[in-house]
């Protein structure tokens, strides 16, 4: 055995510390090593390594895969670079809040970086966060941005008015001042009746907002949980699997109009490296056997969304051979009167990244509900992945996790605008969110419900 590799092993049989010496040894033993002080979350198990260490690429990707706040410790130099941190963004977002203030005040880095998580900016640099021309491009990007903007951006009514109109809940996040302005109040409210919860107390007084809130949703959370348990779930006797989810689009089937399966299964390898057995998992598209037809095709009754919908990726920065490969796995017409549809577009790739490992994947997904209004369409983004590496997971029944469009909920039978239900494929256990039209014509999560968990506790009468 070389006198290095000696070195190196006898150094992990001690304190990392050890490692503070002017020679680096680095081979397989001494990553592995490295790696079994990340997992059991050893403080100093990048702190203490010397400084060559901390500028190996490839060993710094593992560490931080493994935990993001070692990410921390690693050299100046891979926390200022930007196409690093960048690579790093598409696995973990968190990571961002470790990266050199340089990047975190960069405009043109920071905008990308909401890109591939909506919420990057609560890392940026608090200047940058009050730079008035900065803010607005990227609240007019996404509403959703007014949360982190300065108190003195989020004080001006221009600011606010266009927050509101998309998503009127953001008042929650406004100054006094704002919360105040009767203009403004009731922009919000239009958009979201809820939001009128968070106005000032003498507006909640004023007549003409007491009958905004008088419209709020008629949901009744115990009648809604009763009926998603006793249609939706069901006891595997035979083969002694417990309660599961069941009975998609049991009531408005005739409302699909595509509904696929985007098949994808796991592939596994056996690997033999110095002279051990490792078998690797990949989930992979099964292209042979999913749907040639690429979603332009399928949304072609609609030219002006499918232009919506391209630009929304473009703007994003996602590339058009991307955006061109997506298909659809649902679309379905929720009502005539506005045109109302949902649907899901998605696209699973090999990684594009191979110091990643076997067990990423690059996926596109964009679930939402459109609907038409004055010849324009308005979006409710329910989930969206914005070609991003995500780590496989044989927890998750397929790979990660999903929103799936399951039903509608309609109160009453003549109701004409229904509730829309999604599943939600977690990791551990499935449950549905229920979303619901608001006045503004956008939609709103107003409930999540784990009807398994309750029929577990409560199982519902046989018929």
């Amino acid at each position: 055995m070389k006198f290095t590799k000696i070195i190196a092993i006898a150094a992990f049989l001690f304190p990392l510390k050890i490692f503070a010496q002017e020679e680096c040894f680095n081979n397989a033993e001494v990553t592995a090593r490295i790696l079994q002080h990340v997992e059991k979350k050893d403080p100093d198990a990048v702190k203490a390594l010397p400084a060559c260490l901390k500028l190996d690429r490839k060993l710094m990707l593992k560490v931080t895969l493994i935990d993001p706040t070692q990410f921390q410790n690693t050299a100046d130099i891979l926390k200022e670079d930007e196409n690093f941190v960048r690579r790093l963004l598409k696995v973990n977002p968190q990571i961002l809040q470790y990266a050199a203030t340089k990047l975190r005040s960069d405009k043109i880095f920071m905008e990308q970086a909401t890109y591939l998580n909506r919420d990057a900016l609560q890392y940026a640099d608090p200047k940058l966060l009050d730079d008035r021309l900065f803010m607005k491009k990227m609240i007019m990007i996404d509403s959703r941005n007014y949360m982190f903007a300065s108190e003195r951006l989020r004080e001006i009514p221009e600011f606010a008015a266009t927050a509101f109109y998309d998503n009127g809940l953001l008042l929650s996040f406004a100054p006094k001042k704002i919360k105040s302005d009767k203009k403004l109040v009731e922009i919000a409210a239009k958009s979201n009746n809820a939001a009128i919860e968070f106005a000032a107390d003498d507006l909640k007084k004023d007549k003409g907002f007491m009958s905004l809130a008088k419209k709020k949703s008629s949901l009744n959370k115990e009648d809604l949980e009763k009926f998603l348990q006793e249609n939706y779930t069901a006891e595997l006797k035979k083969k002694n699997l417990g309660w599961t989810i069941s009975n998609r689009a049991k009531f408005f089937e005739k409302n699909k109009i595509i509904t696929r399966n985007y098949i994808t299964k796991w592939h596994r390898n056996i690997n033999f490296e110095d002279e051990k057995i490792r078998e690797e998992l990949r989930l992979i598209s099964a292209d042979s056997r999913n749907y040639p037809i690429l979603w332009k095709e399928d949304f072609k009754k609609y030219p002006d969304l499918i232009k919506k919908i391209e630009k929304f990726f473009l703007d994003h920065k996602v590339d058009q051979n991307t955006i061109d490969n997506l298909t659809v796995t649902d679309l379905w017409k929720v009502k005539n009167k506005p045109l109302t549809l949902a649907f899901n577009l998605y696209l699973l790739r090999d990684s594009k990244d191979i110091d990643l490992g076997p067990e990423f994947s690059d996926v596109t997904s964009l679930t939402a509900i459109v609907q038409k209004q004055r010849g324009k369409w308005r979006m409710t983004v329910v989930e969206v992945i914005f070609d991003s590496e995500i780590k496989m997971d044989v927890s998750y029944q397929n790979g990660h996790k999903k929103y799936v469009l399951w039903d509608f909920y309609a109160a009453k039978k003549d109701q004409k605008n229904p509730r829309i239900i999604f599943k939600v494929e977690d990791r551990f256990a499935d449950y549905f969110e229920i979303f619901e039209e608001q006045s503004g014509g956008k939609y709103q999560m107003v409930d999540r419900v784990d009807p398994l968990a309750r029929a577990r506790v409560n199982p519902p009468h046989e018929n």
